[in-house]
């Protein structure tokens, strides 16, 4: 915890957010997360996912994080803290890379359509599960992965997934930390509504359900890795170079964006937790301090969801 504590505090006396920042990103965050979740009792992102044709929903969600993204940008020009990028080639190249790979990697459905062609009916929706989980490799990483070794290969830290693996032990704390509060999350209905993530429903092969579980949670954990090389990784160290420690500012706009159409108390704790992350990425330069707490955190919240079902 000495080391955790040390980043945020190194952290906070070199970098000096004018308060005016805070404030305007919290509120600008604020507003698109209400007209989310409660404006006219819609859920804006659920409706962007059922546009037709399929491509509608591709434009969609590339629009609302490039307004994210871009406003928060703005924000951090109008208050001083980074030069003009609007103006920068390399800057507007890189960024519209990064948001068509995060909305493909959010907008991709055709697993779907190879998972009905390969499998039986009752095997279908266990798959649908476990695929979405893996195909972040061929939708994000891979494209990054070949944009790193085609213009950024000099950088040998790849984009923090280098790192001793004594370093790694010392974010466990974290959550320990996050124990008390998964447990009181647990006993709220909207909490019990989306956890578990798997049901002992899900057929598969005729597996058992404990081989079931096991098969799930490990995809499940995965797919935190490729969140955690996207979002702190990518998005936070790939953009340091023109927006310094600001870079993570954006990042935590779009942290709370992929957690629209989830309950509304985590999506509000995406927003300190990505801070939280960013911070720890950006002064130790790797990320596995974000998976080692995301991967303890979801699975801990599938547990307590899980132990909420057997003793309720």
């Amino acid at each position: 915890m000495k080391t955790i504590w040390r980043y945020f505090t190194d952290f906070h006396k070199e970098v000096k957010h004018p308060p005016g920042l805070y404030i305007s990103i919290s509120i600008f965050i604020a507003i698109l997360t209400a007209f989310n979740y409660l404006i006219m009792d819609i859920r804006f992102e659920k409706w962007m996912d059922r546009l037709k044709p399929d491509s509608l929903p591709y434009l969609a969600h590339f629009i609302m994080f490039s307004i994210i993204f871009y406003g928060i940008v703005f924000l951090c020009y109008r208050f001083k803290t980074i030069p003009n990028l609007f103006n920068d080639k390399a800057f507007m190249a890189k960024s519209l890379f990064m948001l068509l790979v995060l909305t493909v990697d959010v907008c991709f459905q055709y697993y779907k359509d190879i998972t009905r062609e390969l499998f039986e009916y009752q095997d279908r929706f266990y798959m649908y599960k476990v695929s979405s989980q893996v195909t972040s490799i061929f939708v994000m990483m891979l494209p990054i992965l070949i944009y790193y070794l085609k213009f950024e290969k000099s950088n040998d830290n790849f984009y923090g997934l280098r790192t001793s693996v004594r370093k790694i032990g010392q974010y466990f704390p974290l959550i320990l930390l996050m124990i008390p509060l998964i447990a009181g999350a647990s006993f709220e209905e909207s909490f019990r509504s989306f956890y578990p993530r798997f049901s002992s429903t899900y057929e598969f092969m005729g597996w058992s359900v404990e081989l079931r579980a096991v098969v799930f949670e490990i995809f499940y954990a995965w797919d935190f890795v490729t969140t955690e090389f996207l979002f702190r990784g990518f998005m936070v160290l790939a953009f340091t170079a023109f927006l310094g420690p600001r870079a993570i500012l954006p990042m935590v706009g779009l942290y709370v964006a992929l957690h629209y159409g989830k309950p509304l108390g985590e999506t509000i704790g995406s927003f300190f937790g990505g801070y939280i992350l960013g911070v720890l990425t950006y002064q130790s330069k790797n990320i596995w301090g974000g998976i080692v707490v995301h991967m303890g955190i979801a699975l801990l919240m599938e547990l307590a969801a899980w132990m909420q079902k057997v003793f309720n």
